[in-house]
């Protein structure tokens, strides 16, 4: 009896061993985060994900799926909102040649160091599925599952519309529809980042909305101001505070904010006020804006024609250094460069660049006369008024 009860307990012992030597394998690393879903309708072989290596460059890594079931593990070093594509072709919003890059058809969701993050949901002729796991993404899954389906149904409104002449009885209706429920997104996640002060995800929320121009400045900084400061670690409060500050700080008639950068060209150190003396155009661009290259060359042709009086300095982002500088080498533009970088070196915030392309023209003295987002042709306009 008693050797019975002995290998019982030897039995219960080693049971209980391989149950926590299991869960302490399957506990995801405190450098990474884990992903994982068995989602009904996913049926693909892989996601995608774009990632940057080392020396920048924009690459695809792959989530493979199999019977709809995903786990993926990556480094991670922040906070960081991560989508994945999940080429479930009805998903993608076709028209034409080209498609719309619906945030309705991703997986989101934001990860930090040490998470394990788990998706539950469908995939229909969008992502119904959400994110759980984490607060930050039981947060995001309370708004994203709320809009998800609003947005999806106004690019599928789009995709009709597109084939419609304006003259059609039904294209105002379905424009009408559209702005209805983009209208409705905004209000629903204003009122997400408003009643949340204490989440992450509300801080990610009006960062984006910000990005896109869906915000009043004045507004969003009385929001953010009334974000908890429990917060203010968090990758997104950070990046969000340096937006506030540029907000204040490149108002028009402002003395730019002094900086220095080796996110140069040849690696040399750039200070923005070596500039003094001269008009400065400063052009927000990338080899990926079709605008902001478009307009290069009349950049150019300014920089050329008021050489005497007019210093121009471009501020890069969103490309490689290797990608930045093939582009300027083959089209001959050697005005000075500087990129944007990452938190203090982050200039698209610094200077609150909420679209490209975006100009600044900035006085001798160094104080701000005017901003452009979008086309320059009212730069141009301006430079040759003043410079004339």
């Amino acid at each position: 009896m008693t050797t019975k009860k002995s290998l019982k307990s030897s039995f219960l012992l080693l049971a209980i061993t391989l149950l926590v030597s299991c869960n302490q394998e399957s506990k995801t690393p405190a450098d990474s985060f884990t992903v994982s879903g068995n989602i009904k309708g996913l049926d693909t072989k892989y996601m995608s994900r774009s990632v940057y290596d080392s020396s920048g460059k924009r690459v695809t890594d792959s989530i493979f799926v199999k019977d709809g079931k995903f786990t993926y593990t990556a480094k991670i070093n922040k906070a960081e909102h991560i989508i994945f594509w999940p080429n479930v072709e009805r998903t993608i919003k076709r028209s034409g040649r080209g498609y719309y890059p619906a945030k309705s058809s991703q997986f989101a969701f934001i990860a930090k160091p040490g998470d394990h993050i788990v998706f539950e949901g469908e995939v229909t002729d969008f992502i119904n599925a959400y994110p759980t796991g984490t607060k930050t993404n039981d947060d995001l899954t309370k708004i994203n599952s709320k809009i998800f389906p609003l947005m999806n149904a106004s690019v599928n409104y789009l995709l009709k519309k597109n084939k419609l002449e304006k003259e059609a009885p039904r294209f105002k209706i379905i424009t009408d529809s559209i702005a209805k429920l983009d209208e409705e997104v905004i209000r629903l996640k204003s009122d997400f980042i408003k009643k949340n002060p204490t989440s992450e995800a509300a801080v990610w929320y009006l960062s984006d909305m910000m990005v896109r121009r869906q915000i009043s400045n004045e507004e969003a900084v009385a929001i953010f101001n009334k974000f908890d400061k429990s917060l203010e670690n968090f990758t997104y409060y950070k990046e969000l505070a340096s937006r506030v500050k540029g907000i204040e700080s490149t108002l028009i008639g402002k003395t730019v904010p002094d900086f220095t950068s080796n996110k140069t060209i040849d690696g040399s150190d750039f200070t923005f006020s070596s500039l003094r003396g001269k008009y400065v155009l400063i052009d927000f661009w990338g080899v990926w804006c079709g605008p902001c290259v478009a307009e290069m060359p009349t950049v150019k042709e300014y920089a050329d024609k008021y050489a005497d009086k007019l210093t121009v300095l471009g501020i890069n982002s969103g490309d490689s250094k290797e990608k930045m500088v093939n582009f300027l080498k083959e089209k001959g533009y050697d005005w000075q460069q500087v990129q944007s970088g990452k938190d203090t070196d982050n200039l698209v915030l610094k200077f609150n660049v909420a679209g490209f392309p975006t100009k600044f023209i900035i006085d001798p003295e160094g104080k701000i006369i005017q901003r452009y987002l979008g086309s320059g042709e009212k730069a141009f306009e301006k430079l040759d008024e003043l410079l004339k």
